[in-house]
């Protein structure tokens, strides 16, 4: 084996989405959905417009360990820290040991940007490899790591047959086979109120989703250059509800690839926020982004449970709750961390 090198990342993305395959489905598949992201997904997401940290680790020229973490800002309460998002520990089975230094670089490297603290989520489950190394790393660093709650999904099936043949555990295939062709409806088709974002609604987006999320315990903040990043990247789309001439509502999502039984494609709703829309609005919003969705081949669409999604609009549009794969953590925290009972955050 030769000696294995720590820098950070400046290639074309291409083998980091190799190599994520090359571990996480080997280990995952078949057990749990795995993201099966591409190299375009990649460059949009830890891309150098991003800002993002991108730890490695060669062996010779072989790709062996990655880490990323995307710098934000989170206002918790009144106070507003720099904060990064961290996620895609990955290394491979002949290189495990190397999972800790890739951990103490990006530690450093946060250190040395000022970052309050990172958040990121770990597998929740115990018997996985990845849930059981940060187990073991919060017990030996307790100070360094906080397991801090569950994240869970809004989820809908838009292609029923797909899905019954990808599902992972045997109640999701039957569910589907069963229930497919009631899921996959919507209580309304297209919105005329609804059309695509366009850069000049940069502005208008950006006061609705500083508005909406004012009275979350937590809430990222979204400067132009980042928010122009989320909402016009491409690997994702965004949808505005328009009326008068004024904006009162976006929705944001992005698609990948998930594996299962089978890959799929699927959409997850990043961001929403509206400005006063009634119930019946939001409903027809969501409904008009599950056809749209629909038209464009998305097997699967779902949205983090938390407070900035109206839950009644995901109900009525036949979405089910479903428990988290997920556990956020807190890394290095610098700050003290009440537990939000509100929360907008981008789950990566």
């Amino acid at each position: 084996m030769q000696h294995v090198e720590m820098r950070d990342y400046c290639g074309d993305y291409e083998d980091i989405a190799e190599f994520w395959h090359r571990v996480w489905i080997p280990e995952y598949g078949g057990k749990m959905w795995v993201t099966a992201a591409d190299a375009a997904f990649f460059r949009w997401l830890v891309g150098p417009q991003s800002g993002a940290l991108c730890p490695v680790a060669y062996d010779g020229t072989k790709l062996v360990g990655s880490l990323f973490s995307v710098p934000h800002s989170l206002r918790i309460g009144s106070s507003v820290h720099d904060i990064g998002l961290a996620f895609g520990l990955t290394v491979g089975p002949d290189h495990r040991r190397f999972a800790l230094p890739l951990i103490e670089r990006l530690h450093r490297d946060n250190a040395e940007r000022g970052i309050a603290f990172t958040l990121g989520t770990v597998v929740n489950d115990p018997t996985s490899p990845s849930n059981r190394f940060w187990t073991k790393y919060a017990q030996a660093f307790p100070q360094n790591l906080s397991f801090l709650f569950p994240v869970n999904y809004w989820a809908k099936g838009l292609a029923p047959g797909v899905l019954a043949r990808a599902g992972i555990k045997r109640w999701e295939r039957m569910a589907m086979q069963a229930l497919g062709p009631l899921i996959q409806l919507t209580p309304h088709r297209h919105d005329p109120h609804v059309r695509s974002y366009q850069s000049a609604d940069l502005e208008q987006c950006a006061q609705i989703l500083h508005k909406s999320s004012a009275g979350f315990d937590w809430a990222l903040t979204w400067p132009p250059e980042q928010l122009t990043h989320r909402l016009e990247g491409p690997t994702c789309g965004t949808l505005v509800f328009e009326r008068d001439g004024c904006v009162q509502g976006m929705v944001n999502y992005y698609c990948l690839s998930m594996q299962g039984r089978e890959r799929v494609l699927a959409a997850v709703i990043a961001l929403w926020a509206d400005d006063g829309l009634t119930g019946a609005q939001r409903v027809r919003l969501l409904s008009h982004v599950c056809n749209h969705l629909r038209e464009r081949g998305v097997h699967l669409v779902t949205a983090p449970r938390c407070a900035m999604m109206p839950a009644p609009a995901f109900l009525a549009n036949l979405f089910f709750p479903v428990p988290g794969p997920w556990h956020l953590v807190a890394l290095w925290p610098k700050v003290p961390l009440p537990l939000p009972k509100t929360w907008s955050l981008l789950v990566m």
